[in-house]
């Protein structure tokens, strides 16, 4: 295969890489606004199919068009529209079975006319699946199966031979992300439900985490209301979340108050710490928060009240401590 020649110069190729990359951008978008323009009934006929499933969405396509269809799926998925990807291709070989009565499917081909989408069309038909085209072409035998056609005709492709599918799949990718948003919006979708199919991951973790899942109930400082304050200073140092929890008199269960870094640096301060214990130097009533609390809005909730670390508590019990540290450690911050 021969190989494309390129000018040794430098700055030319730097220009000519700029001026590619700025038409490929601009036909994209130009694409995106026309199609926005002329978005009508089609679009709201395609969501009411959509919606109204009594299966799920099937997504398919051949070619560069099933890379497009395997991301939309994926994104009906994670907000809240049940469906699934299909290659054309390998429909025509078993996995059509995956397909029933009441599924509606989503073919994405440009031309309409691939032999692996004009193959599928009529096993759809007899399955009584409801048909969405997205296709260039409402006259191919795609566009005239299909029970709606959603326009995704382009002026022209970015490929300089206006061949590969370029532009034509930045649109046919943007009108899945339309249609996954619409149909997000009738449904009521919340953030609660987006967590629930986003379990791992930073996001997962922001959305679902609760300070149950940051404490490390092996780490629990603690000290007595009259211990000395090289028990506290080894308490804290053991701990490693700046603070420790203060007992109340005679009790190794009712929380009196809390020692925090800043409470020793302020009795230092004072200059007098000699015969001074656990509880002269406690703030009383410390801040807690319940271990059902979503660990971002603890975050935050500390950062407002401007401190490092809080108790965490399950049915008003001391379980351990949370450090802000422990929020910017797994992306909840």
């Amino acid at each position: 295969m021969s190989k494309p020649s390129f000018s040794t110069s430098e700055p030319f190729r730097a220009h000519r890489d700029l001026q590619v990359g700025q038409r490929s951008l601009r036909l994209a978008a130009k694409a995106l606004e026309s199609t926005a323009e002329k978005l009508g009934q089609a679009f709201q006929h395609a969501c009411d199919h959509l919606a109204g499933a009594g299966g799920k969405v099937v997504v398919t396509g051949v070619g560069k068009s099933a890379h497009v269809a395997a991301k939309i799926a994926a994104t009906l998925n994670s907000t809240g529209t049940r469906a699934m990807f299909l290659h054309a291709g390998e429909a025509l070989h078993g996995d059509v079975g995956a397909v029933e009565s009441g599924d509606v499917v989503l073919c994405l081909s440009k031309s309409g006319s691939s032999d692996e989408v004009v193959g599928l069309l009529p096993t759809l038909k007899n399955r009584g699946c409801t048909l969405v085209a997205m296709t260039a072409r409402a006259d191919s035998p795609l566009g005239k199966q299909a029970n709606v056609v959603l326009d995704v005709n382009v002026a022209e492709e970015a490929c300089r031979f206006d061949l590969a599918p370029t532009t034509s799949t930045s649109l046919q990718l943007a009108l899945g992300d339309a249609l996954a948003m619409a149909l997000m919006e009738r449904s009521g979708f919340q953030p609660d439900d987006f967590a629930k199919n986003h379990p791992a991951g930073a996001l997962g973790k922001k959305l679902t985490w609760t300070l149950k899942e940051l404490v490390d109930p092996t780490r629990r400082p603690a000290v007595s209301w009259t211990a000395d304050v090289a028990t506290v200073l080894q308490v804290m140092s053991e701990g490693r979340y700046g603070a420790t929890v203060v007992w109340a008199k005679g009790s190794e269960t009712e929380m009196a108050g809390i020692v925090t870094d800043g409470d020793l640096r302020r009795a230092l301060a004072g200059g007098v710490m000699s015969g001074r214990c656990a509880g002269d130097l406690a703030s009383l009533k410390p801040k807690t928060l319940d271990a059902s609390t979503l660990a971002t809005k603890a975050a935050q909730w500390m950062q407002e009240q401007g401190i490092s670390q809080v108790v965490v508590t399950v049915d008003d019990s001391y379980l351990g401590m949370v450090h802000l540290h422990d929020c910017l450690r797994e992306g909840l911050v």
